[in-house]
């Protein structure tokens, strides 16, 4: 029996549809009425035919006609009612919310993202910043000095003078010596802000003030160049703390022998001091800009070719001697999807971006807030006096609980909902500044506003995107089709006893037995050969049991075991002579010897319903299906537009 899964194939396959109906999208068939376009069918027959979809005559009215069966079903699952069953719209309904989740976050955010991010690693950029610490976290007095600060600095900048206002006000003890010069980066390896400024500032210009979680920057860009990409390296690592000059002369020495011919992974297992690669050859693994100290990176980047293998090269670590293996540049989108998807998820980005996606959807579906109610829910919380702290416990209040603070489209949240989120909101509460009642009930909002906003986007997925409603319309009828299939098919076939046993009568000519064997296997407990063979040659006239009790008076010599087994379904039997009394000659193991006997042989016959259920039932869910679509060809009108069908063959 097929599972709910596979019931809905179809469905499935429709996933990354995106056909949309138009004028070169003809009707190909109806069933009931109810239109197919030749783009639904033309999708379906490519997905499941993979490359055998050659548009052949053949191959397109065969699948025609098992689609047309497939939507014959689905026209039946409405027409008995089964789409109105609570339990159907119910899972129907599961499917909806899951897929349009998925669809939205995948479609509208992380693609976004993932592109954004794509397309930025094609190059570096090295950048410059002014730095004023302000903790977002901090109080609000803190953050207005610094934004002040910072603004002031901005009004005086100019092309010449940033590295010397970066020397002089910048509170990054790291750069501001450099005129703050931070180096070389790449997409994904900056706040989101701070990425974002650098890629959207032309070279030589700098940006506008960029806030982060640790204060506020200013950053220029110095420099672009086409992205360096990763590079697989490894390395020899000879410190100098102790013995400055042997380890000189020792790089020297192992960089010869390499130019020798000498295995790279050898000597690095051998003489490198970096405990952390040594057993592995030296490998460091793929090494991208900003993993390791600049004149490191400058070395390994330096290496062209793969199999290249650099002169000594001096860092604070000590000499080392590196090998690259592998070197990326530039990667096809889809090399890399999956790695930047996997990042991008765990970084605040995702947040930011759906913050511009929330409140693109507030524009879009009006959302408004009511003060009115939003000032009563903070005057009760107020009276409380507990709302910033872990005694807070969430009263209901029948008299306010259903009040909207706010609505998009038909969709509100309420203070209720407010409520339960408030309860597990223990950071927005009580940890985050600014630490006031009327801050924490902001922020509470938001975080239930930006739920409602994306259920009511997923709402609308179905009118922005035409391939989401015919996704959605598939694996509607794909569970219709399963619960068609169960209560019509499967459910009768194992539950109609008197159907199976008719239809076993009309068709056992089908449930038939090959020749077979009833078979003894005997093991002796011995390994003399001589009793062996005496066994084996009473064994042809003589019983299983009559052996055992002249053998086994002292112990258990003789062991047996019995079945009947098909022509065709066992291979040691298969070798034999297929006669009553045939024994094989055996083998010997572990102090054991092993034969069989053939003790009769069964003519063929026809099995009986018990012997045959399982592919009884089988048949008889085939036939049942086909006496089901034989009725409903009767019941339903079907119409195929030929001139159309003809249009599609090549």
């Amino acid at each position: 029996m097929l599972n709910r899964i596979g019931a809905i194939f179809m469905a499935v396959a429709l996933l990354l549809s995106s056909n949309v109906k138009g004028q070169d999208d003809p009707v190909l068939f109806k069933v009931n009425g109810k239109e197919v376009n030749v783009s639904e069918f033309q999708y379906i027959y490519n997905k499941t035919n993979g490359e055998k979809a050659d548009y052949s005559e053949k191959s397109l009215k065969e699948y025609l006609d098992l689609y047309v069966n497939f939507k014959l079903q689905v026209a039946e699952g409405v027409d008995i009612g089964l789409s109105e069953k609570p339990e159907v719209k119910r899972e129907q309904d599961q499917y909806k919310r899951q897929l349009a989740s998925t669809y939205l976050t995948d479609r509208e955010i992380t693609e976004k993202l993932v592109r954004e991010a794509y397309e930025r690693s094609k190059e570096d950029r090295k950048i410059s910043h002014i730095f004023i610490a302000a903790d977002q976290n901090a109080d609000e007095k803190q953050k207005r000095e610094a934004f002040e600060r910072v603004k002031k600095i901005k009004g005086e900048l100019t092309a010449q003078n940033f590295n010397d206002l970066a020397k002089q006000y910048s509170d990054d003890k790291y750069s501001n010596a450099n005129g703050g010069n931070l180096g070389w980066f790449t997409a994904l390896q900056l706040p989101y802000g701070l990425e974002t400024a650098t890629y959207e500032t032309k070279k030589g210009a700098f940006s506008d003030v960029v806030t982060t979680n640790k204060g506020y920057h200013i950053v220029r860009v110095d420099d672009v160049r086409p992205a360096f990409g990763r590079i697989k390296v490894a390395h020899v690592l000879l410190r100098t703390k102790k013995n400055p000059e042997r380890a000189e002369l020792l790089a020297d020495s192992l960089y010869n022998t390499l130019k020798e011919g000498a295995k790279f992974e050898e000597l690095a297992s051998k003489y490198s001091q970096d405990n952390a690669t040594k057993n592995r050859g030296g490998q460091l693994g793929w090494i991208g800009i900003n993993s390791y100290a600049q004149d490191f990176e400058k070395a390994i980047f330096a290496l062209e070719q793969d199999g290249n293998i650099s002169k000594p090269v001096k860092t604070e670590a000590g000499w080392h001697i590196l090998k690259r293996y592998q070197g990326i540049k530039n990667p096809k989108y889809q090399d890399v999807k999956s790695e930047i998807t996997n990042k991008i998820k765990r970084k605040p980005r995702f947040e930011i971006i759906q913050d511009a996606l929330v409140a693109d959807i507030k524009k879009e579906g009006s959302y408004k807030e009511d003060e009115a109610v939003k000032k009563e829910l903070i005057d009760l919380l107020k009276k409380e006096n507990t709302f910033l702290t872990y005694k807070w416990k969430a009263q209901k209040d029948p008299n306010i609980e259903n009040k909207a603070l706010f609505s998009i489209g038909n969709i509100k949240g309420t203070i209720r909902e407010f409520m339960s989120i408030a309860q597990r909101a223990h950071s927005e509460r009580m940890n985050e500044q600014p630490r006031t009642i009327e801050a924490a009930v902001d922020r509470i909002i938001k975080k239930l506003a930006t739920q409602k906003c994306l259920a009511y986007e997923e709402t609308q997925l179905d009118k922005r995107y035409p391939e989401f409603k015919a996704l959605m319309r598939e694996y509607e009828e794909g569970i219709l089709l399963f619960e068609v299939k169960k209560q019509l098919v499967w459910d009768k076939a194992s539950s109609d006893e008197d159907g199976l046993k008719a239809f076993y009568e009309a068709n056992k000519d089908n449930y038939k037995w090959k020749q077979r064997a009833n078979v003894t296997f005997y093991t002796l407990r011995t390994d003399d050969k001589k009793m062996v063979k005496k066994v084996q040659c009473k064994a042809k006239k003589k019983s299983a049991e009559n052996l055992k009790s002249m053998y086994n008076k002292d112990r258990e010599v003789v062991q047996t075991t019995s079945g009947i087994y098909e022509e065709g379904k066992n291979m040691e039997l298969d070798k034999l002579k297929w006669k009553a009394g045939t024994v094989s000659k055996g083998y010997s193991k572990d102090g054991s010897t092993y034969f069989t006997k053939i003790e009769e042989i069964i003519a063929p016959s026809i099995k009986t319903l018990d012997e045959a259920r399982g592919y009884v039932v089988a048949d008889y869910q085939d036939n049942l299906e086909k006496e089901l679509i034989k009725k409903l060809k009767e019941k339903f009108t079907v119409e195929i537009n030929e001139d159309v069908l003809k249009s599609m063959i090549k």
